[in-house]
């Protein structure tokens, strides 16, 4: 977004334009919008609220934000969702230290952490970024500067870090061309007292540092970041696995089950990505009472049900040795529907799986998808959900 563009949206005037819109906008086409928008307003300021408008409608699909918010379409790619926001911020006011998030971008994170009550300040590299975000976050001050040279006295402050994984030619997978780079980010937060640097969470264990504590953090069935945690109130080498919204946590202190293998039995479990990445799954199988089938795949089973945000629980009707064929016989004679397929060390896609099987009517089970001592195996399975508590008036 360019400077004119910026400044038009977060002035008076732009916000004023932007509240008198008429609800619906978002639904007509393009050039209907455009078109709508030229007659009250000159050709950049309806090209700046036209895209406000769709970046808004495109914003309330994924989380809520204040109305009033202002976005820019990278900016909002790489926005945090709200809830993990909240969760850092609570964290963060732990610490007890003024907060700078030195990546700000248009002030999703910083916005968490004035809600929290922290006193805060954001460092933002682009200008029309910056502008964007002083308006976004009005409790905070939003400083021009680059977050490899940030102009803060770090040794007083918790610092937030989220480098850039994006470029004009798409998204980067290589932490050296993160900007900053990867290894820059770690030796600013090593610089302060306590914060955090977010990272993919698929990014490679061995760039994670040893001295920080650990989160993957999941939202739905979205993992969305590793978090890297440093200072005051870690506990260094520790790994943690987080499931939002119930908040539902599991962490490498935790008792860890034994690394002999159990033979399939009535029920099986699958693991959340958050506790996957975070190389959890014994620890999780002690809180289960489960026991791993094959020392490299992450399924769990046991004898009794059992039931935590932190893996899906199904009741097992059926186990093949894999074969289509097999497989859409059984299904068509006992009438099951695959609702659901789930895979894990096993070398065909759900949709590749779900072509080859054709159309099957019947009701809704799911197809668990593994392999076992080498053997390609089919678990049909019925997903379990916890049973409601029983209020007692």
């Amino acid at each position: 977004m360019d400077l004119a563009r910026a400044r038009f949206l977060a002035s008076a005037r732009g916000q004023a334009a932007l509240a008198s819109l008429p609800p619906g906008l978002a639904d007509e086409p393009v050039n209907r919008l455009a078109d709508i928008l030229r007659r009250d307003y000159p050709a950049g300021e309806a090209a700046a609220l036209g895209e406000q408008v769709v970046l808004r409608a495109r914003a309330a699909s994924r989380f809520t934000l204040p109305k009033d918010f202002l976005f820019t379409t990278d900016g909002l790619a790489m926005m945090t969702h709200p809830l993990v926001g909240a969760r850092r911020a609570a964290r963060l006011a732990c610490a007890g230290l003024p907060v700078v998030d030195l990546t700000c971008g248009l002030g999703g994170d910083l916005a968490a952490c004035v809600s929290a009550g922290i006193s805060s300040a954001g460092l933002e590299h682009d200008a029309a970024t910056a502008i964007l975000a002083a308006s976004n976050v009005a409790g905070a001050q939003i400083v021009l500067g680059d977050a490899a040279r940030p102009p803060f006295d770090l040794q007083k402050v918790a610092v937030v870090i989220d480098p850039s994984r994006r470029s004009a030619a798409g998204r980067r997978f290589d932490p050296a061309a993160f900007s900053p780079t990867w290894d820059v980010a770690v030796a600013v937060l090593m610089e302060a007292p306590a914060g955090v640097l977010k990272g993919p969470p698929g990014i490679d264990h061995r760039h994670l540092p040893p001295f920080a504590e650990l989160e993957w953090v999941q939202l739905g069935r979205s993992l969305r970041e590793v978090a890297v945690w440093a200072g005051a109130g870690c506990t260094p080498g520790l790994r943690r696995a987080v499931s939002l919204p119930s908040g539902a946590t599991i962490d490498s202190n935790d008792p860890e089950a034994p690394p002999e293998l159990a033979p399939p039995s009535s029920f099986l479990f699958d693991p959340e990505p958050c506790v996957t990445n975070a190389g959890l799954v014994r620890h999780l199988a002690t809180r289960l009472g489960a026991s791993l089938m094959d020392s490299r795949v992450a399924y769990l089973t046991a004898a009794v049900p059992a039931f935590d945000d932190l893996a899906a629980t199904f009741e097992v009707v059926e186990r093949l040795p894999f074969s289509v064929s097999a497989l859409k016989k059984t299904l068509r004679e006992r009438r099951w529907k695959p609702d659901e397929i789930r895979r894990r060390a096993f070398p065909v896609e759900p949709d590749e799986l779900r072509r080859l099987l054709g159309v099957v009517e019947g009701d809704p089970v799911t197809l668990v998808c593994t392999t076992l001592e080498g053997k390609r195996t089919v678990f049909v399975a019925r997903r379990l959900r916890k049973p409601a508590a029983t209020v007692i008036a």
